[in-house]
């Protein structure tokens, strides 16, 4: 196999299978430090770009495991009737369109298992990340939820996190509730002004290697605007720095992240 973006690669790794891996792909952030070992066995053919369709059937692998619907296509030079054609087989971890949960990351977990001949790997590792949700959901029982931004990207206009996308649930289930929850899609552009008038408590910003912007940066333009002033985050002070990799696509980090959430909005005495 071939793992082509980071939240697949480290969903075979938390699994056990490393061993199976003949080559990866694209790092949003840096490697889960519990999983750091066994990527570093694992060829990377790619860290800021996927591989040539040259190179993958060159190295001729039974499956490409891609992280997102568009990871097969002729914009990314990966076009799948070829790759099929050459005897590949393709397996996505997310497609395009397509709303997420915490039952998809069972779901995935479970298909992976059976890609890989592995259901018993499949079944540990969903136990473990069982745990850790459940893990979550006492701690923010019965809290009032925290009014939450999740602000991606964009000086001009803001990226934020919409209401049906992986973004969304992991905030809810870690005591808050997303102020642009109404917006019909995943990602989407909005306004400063409207950011204003929903008034958050906390802005979480998101972190990935290929920003324009490090997180860092995104703060100090958040806390500089006069635009901002009054909400009520900037005011306190209150951002949450959030991993890509762990926020938005199905990854073993997902009740992690949403146990980061919890403590910066509901923190345990």
């Amino acid at each position: 196999m071939v793992t082509l973006n980071q939240h697949a690669t480290e969903l075979v790794l938390a699994m056990g299978l490393g061993d199976r891996l003949i080559g990866s792909s694209l790092l949003d952030n840096d490697v889960h430090p519990d999983l750091k070992a066994a990527y570093d066995k694992v060829p990377v053919l790619s860290q800021k770009a996927y591989p040539s369709k040259e190179s993958l059937i060159g190295l001729g692998p039974d499956v490409l495991i891609g992280g997102f619907g568009p990871t097969f296509s002729e914009a990314n030079g990966l076009p799948p009737d070829q790759l099929r054609d050459a005897g590949i087989g393709l397996f996505t971890v997310q497609c395009k369109g397509q709303e997420l949960t915490l039952d998809s990351l069972t779901d995935t977990v479970t298909a992976l298992g059976e890609l890989f001949g592995e259901p018993k790997a499949a079944e540990q590792l969903n136990a473990r990340l069982d745990k850790q949700l459940d893990a979550v959901e006492r701690q923010v029982k019965g809290a009032k939820p925290v009014d939450v931004l999740i602000f991606d990207s964009g000086q001009t206009a803001p990226t934020v996190a919409g209401g049906q996308g992986l973004a969304d649930t992991l905030v809810t289930t870690g005591g808050g509730r997303n102020v642009f929850s109404d917006l019909k899609s995943d990602w989407g552009e909005t306004s400063w002004d409207e950011v204003v008038r929903r008034d958050p408590d906390v802005i979480l910003v998101v972190d990935y290697f290929t920003a324009q912007d490090t997180a860092k940066a995104k703060i100090k333009q958040l806390r500089s605007d006069p635009v901002l002033r009054d909400v009520t985050a900037v005011k306190e002070n209150r951002f949450l720095v959030v991993g890509l990799t762990g926020l938005g696509a199905l990854s073993p980090r997902n009740p992690e992240v949403a146990d980061q959430i919890a403590d910066e909005l509901h923190p345990q005495p």
